[in-house]
């Protein structure tokens, strides 16, 4: 049976989604909360090519059978800015959805994908009461997806092979290159290691691939990421992925981007990562710089 789901945010984006989602056959069956893209949906005939995708227009008064609710929303021009603003008109909207359907049943599983999705999934914890293991933000996966198959491609090797993490946010990461192997062996061995075949040109090439902007601008990026988190939870492909979570620490609610486990159950923070000096103090700085932005977006509402 096809797990059912809601989706609301920007029209646009949705659009695109659904396509996506069409291009691929998705197994789901996918409800829209946007009534003002009826027309557009209804004039994808595309659509009668799925034999397992399903979409409809949504506007019922009961979602106690639905098992997820995806928010999708833009990104600002700058993203380099706090956007404060902007964060607080996406917050009160989000907001505004999440209540209407959880007062009409809803009890599944939310997923972010937009600007600082952390920080949406910090204040859906506050607003919905929901458990950490049923509020997900894509984070920083769509860079891990491209960090892993450029290592891929250089070494010649399975992603499986692979493992390395990005940590902090959608705007605002770095790479954990202490833990990070092929196989056995860190990746850092082969590139300092004069005698091998491999030259560190591949740091060159991370770094100019992972653009926030231009990963942040890359909706097939964004859509694969929701869609490996659509797999682990709905489809029994249960994987290891760097997404927003939510911590509690010394009493201190954060919410960052760090590996996670996800299966049919939810999300679970079973990986426990060992960073080093530079990179824990890194982690540090952006949650800091987190709860700054938090404070200033609690604050001015409250004005």
């Amino acid at each position: 049976m096809l797990k059912n789901l809601l989706i609301s945010g920007d029209d646009k984006r949705i659009l695109a989604f659904v396509k996506f989602l069409i291009s691929i056959d998705y197994p789901i069956h996918l409800h829209i909360l946007n009534t003002d893209l009826s027309g557009s949906i209804n004039n994808l005939i595309s659509t009668v090519l799925c034999d397992q995708f399903n979409v409809s227009i949504s506007d019922k008064s009961d979602y106690s059978n639905v098992d997820g609710f995806i928010y999708l929303y833009d990104f600002p021009e700058n993203i380099k800015d706090d956007n404060i603003e902007f964060l607080k008109e996406k917050i009160s909207n989000f907001r505004l959805s999440v209540n209407d359907i959880i007062e009409k049943g809803f009890t599944g599983t939310i997923i972010l994908n937009g600007f600082r999705d952390d920080l949406l999934n910090y204040f859906a914890s506050k607003f919905t009461g929901k458990s950490s293991n049923y509020l997900i933000g894509t984070g920083t996966l769509p860079s891990t997806l491209v960090l892993k198959n450029i290592l891929k491609r250089y070494f010649n090797v399975g992603s499986s092979d692979i493992t390395i993490s990005t940590f902090g946010n959608n705007i605002n990461n770095f790479i954990s290159w202490s833990r990070s192997y092929i196989g056995q062996t860190p990746i850092l061995s082969y590139l300092s290691d004069k005698n091998n075949l491999f030259k560190d040109d591949v740091l060159d090439d991370i770094n100019y691939r992972l653009d926030v902007k231009s990963i942040s601008e890359d909706e097939i990026l964004q859509f694969k990421s929701i869609k490996d988190i659509l797999d682990s939870l709905y489809l029994d492909l249960p994987h290891i992925m760097d997404l927003s979570n939510l911590k509690l620490s010394n009493g201190k609610l954060s919410s960052l981007s760090s590996p996670v486990i996800v299966n049919n159950k939810g999300l679970y923070q079973y990986i426990k990562v060992s960073l080093s000096d530079n990179e824990e103090s890194t982690l540090n700085s952006i949650v800091d710089k987190s709860d700054i932005v938090i404070n200033e977006i609690i604050n001015g509402s409250k004005k």
